[in-house]
């Protein structure tokens, strides 16, 4: 299947249609894609069917769906993005959990130094001072003073690993939505990279119980 074949499947569980002699389909059409099967998840698995490594892509999408409260969506406004109310989690679990994010993107430099310049951010993560712990509501702040140059490296990464003609493509913008959060899209597709290791296994333990995590000012914060 291609992926124009694939995207047409989806749209059927849009109610969507569009003309054989339409122009191709966007990826930004199916923004919001999973939000379609909230709170469950019933019937997504339709969605990976025609994939040859489709179970590999469900078993990493179903436990979005374990997170969401099934009681928030009972009422006439719904969530519209996959949020987890932060629980009682005790500090050395979340600092255990920023140091193995830290060590899983080191270690993905590593695999990836001969290929790109990943110098920089490697010497950013090993000069890393601490994993800090910050108070409820405080990780808006900030994240308005991220430091960059991680970031654009490990997207720079994942771009070159991309094949944009394959199927799953189709759905990148769908992953995206889910937080609003690009490293848990790449957590989400990691089947697809190619590359070793999982490093945001760690990044997407601290989502599912609520919390985020931002780079700043040389160290990792982490709150709800």
């Amino acid at each position: 299947m291609d992926k124009q074949s694939y995207a047409r499947y989806l749209l059927q569980f849009m109610d969507e249609e569009m003309d054989s002699d339409e122009s191709d389909i966007d990826e930004a059409q199916f923004y919001g894609y999973f939000q379609m099967y909230m709170p469950d998840g019933k019937g997504v698995e339709a969605t990976f069917e025609p994939l040859e490594d489709g179970h590999a892509y469900l078993q990493r999408i179903l436990p979005i769906y374990e997170m969401l409260n099934p009681e928030d969506f009972s009422g006439p406004a719904v969530p519209g993005y996959f949020h987890s109310k932060a629980g009682d989690v005790p500090n050395e679990i979340l600092i255990d959990y920023g140091r193995q994010f830290i060590q899983g993107l080191k270690d993905l430099m590593l695999e990836f130094s001969k290929k790109a310049d990943t110098i920089d951010s490697a010497n950013y993560l090993l000069g890393i001072e601490e994993v800090r712990i910050i108070p409820p509501g405080s990780i808006d702040g900030i994240r308005q003073k991220y430091d960059p140059e991680i970031y654009e490296t490990i997207f720079d990464i994942i771009s070159e690993q991309k094949m944009y003609d394959e199927p799953i493509e189709v759905l990148d913008e769908a992953y995206y939505s889910i937080a609003c959060d690009y490293w848990i899209s790449y957590y989400l597709q990691w089947h697809r990279y190619k590359l070793n290791g999982d490093p945001f296994a760690a990044y997407f333990e601290l989502y599912r119980r609520g919390y985020s995590a931002i780079f700043s000012e040389n160290k990792l914060y982490i709150g709800s």
